[in-house]
């Protein structure tokens, strides 16, 4: 078979497997699996883009999953099949990129392998088709990275500009991907010089600001004072720097259900909320500096853990609604033995193809960037499998690698044998 052959064999299994998710497990799916749902129904109803029904706005979370949701309620109708279905076409897309990324860092069969893997992760099978900004913010972050390399082996500002856009977008859905610019910056620096390099970022970064300007200027008009993307920076920051934090991610329990941390007195506004929950974050850390080891290395293992998490619910937790309960039913407590069985060896693999790599001096600092930013992001907020998921298909090629060269090494290993024989 070609690799043109072997690409769409692996996006038609990809596509089925997603519609088989849906067919068999169509109940799993709900529109209330995030807080995106209502911001969109208010926006087709007239109201803005505001949670609260006696409110002309807020900011609370970033715009281009909820803009995106409406589109698809417009198009096919408010119902969790349909953003499942219009979310299947964003995994094929983002499929495509990988292959061309996996194939630019190492080879056709990489690109191939690293698509397969992506195609079969059983993790994101559920998370791509539910309703969450995930599968949209992987796609944008795919072809951010694309454009990166694209900028890199083209030289064209053109190429620069497109990864600014493709960065604007994703911060518009989370803002953690500006963390990548300077990253590939440094990269272009190495390769191509100081001159090119700032060239390049200057392009991708004034089309970056393009891209999210509307927004703050909206944002700004609306609070009164500079807000970029969102205002939930405080509160993350919060639920993820306090006293019990620690002890609830240990325990397998989602940072968002501690219910120890102080709410916000009612009568700040929004952006004083803001402020207000991200000084109490900085406070607890000034004060106890004897916790931070515990407290970040208890990030970074949930964080990259194989085991989903979060994987158990608190006695009392903050959060409860049918989305939180089905962490406990059969279909999820198996999924998460599939998912160890499944992630846990791409995880060994990926880490040492990221060693290979860097020895072979292949171009992975993108991918390396990638593993940066997600994880520099989440251990100053908090982590859970979700948020690190956007980083697992840049794994997958990093373990692609280290499947082809294992492969290379074995089939190297017999023909000396078979030769041995031969001349014996």
């Amino acid at each position: 078979m070609t690799v043109r052959r072997w690409l769409a064999a692996i996006l038609l299994v990809t596509v089925l497997g997603r519609v088989a998710f849906i067919l068999l497990f169509d109940h799993t799916l709900s529109l209330q699996t995030s807080g995106y749902d209502i911001y969109a129904v208010n926006v087709i109803e007239g109201r803005g883009y505001t949670r609260f029904d006696d409110r002309a706005g807020d900011s609370d979370l970033p715009p281009l999953y909820p803009f995106f949701l409406i589109g698809v309620y417009k198009t096919l109708g408010r119902d969790p099949i349909s953003v499942a279905v219009v979310q299947i076409g964003l995994d094929v897309l983002t499929a495509l990129l990988l292959f061309w990324i996996g194939r630019r860092v190492a080879g056709e069969a990489v690109g191939l392998l690293a698509t397969a893997f992506y195609g079969a992760y059983p993790y994101l099978l559920y998370q791509n088709l539910t309703l969450n900004d995930t599968g949209l913010f992987i796609f944008l972050l795919a072809a951010s990275i694309a454009a990166a390399y694209r900028a890199r082996d083209t030289r064209n500002w053109r190429w620069a500009a497109a990864l600014g856009v493709a960065c604007g977008l994703g911060a518009l859905t989370k803002t953690l991907i500006v963390l990548i610019l300077p990253l590939l910056a440094l990269w272009w620096w190495r390769a191509l010089g100081l001159r090119r390099a700032v060239m390049l970022g200057a392009a991708s970064g004034i089309a970056l600001l393009l891209v999210i300007a509307p927004w703050v200027v909206r944002n700004t008009r609306l609070h009164g004072e500079l807000v970029l993307i969102s205002t939930n920076s405080g509160s993350n920051l919060h639920q993820g720097n306090n006293a019990c934090v620690a002890d609830y991610l240990a325990r397998g329990w989602d940072a968002q259900w501690v219910n120890c941390i102080e709410l916000a007195p009612p009568e700040l506004s929004e952006t004083e909320a803001d402020r207000w929950h991200r000084e109490q974050a900085l406070t607890y850390l000034r004060e106890h500096p004897g916790e931070w080891p515990r407290l970040f290395w208890t990030k970074f293992w949930v964080l990259w853990s194989p085991v989903i998490m979060p994987y158990d619910l608190p006695p009392d937790p903050y959060l409860v609604d049918d989305a939180v309960l089905q962490f406990h039913t059969p279909a999820f407590e198996a999924a998460r033995v599939v998912h160890a069985l499944y992630f846990t060896p791409l995880l060994i693999l990926g880490i040492a193809g990221l060693f290979l790599g860097w020895r072979d001096r292949r171009a992975i600092a993108p991918l390396a960037a990638v593993f940066v930013a997600i994880t520099v992001a989440y251990l100053i907020f908090h982590p859970s499998t979700r948020y690190r998921s956007p980083a697992d298909p840049f794994l997958f090629i990093l373990a692609a690698y280290s499947v082809t060269r294992l492969w290379a090494r074995i089939m190297a290993g017999r023909t000396r044998r078979w030769t041995l024989l031969r001349e014996t």
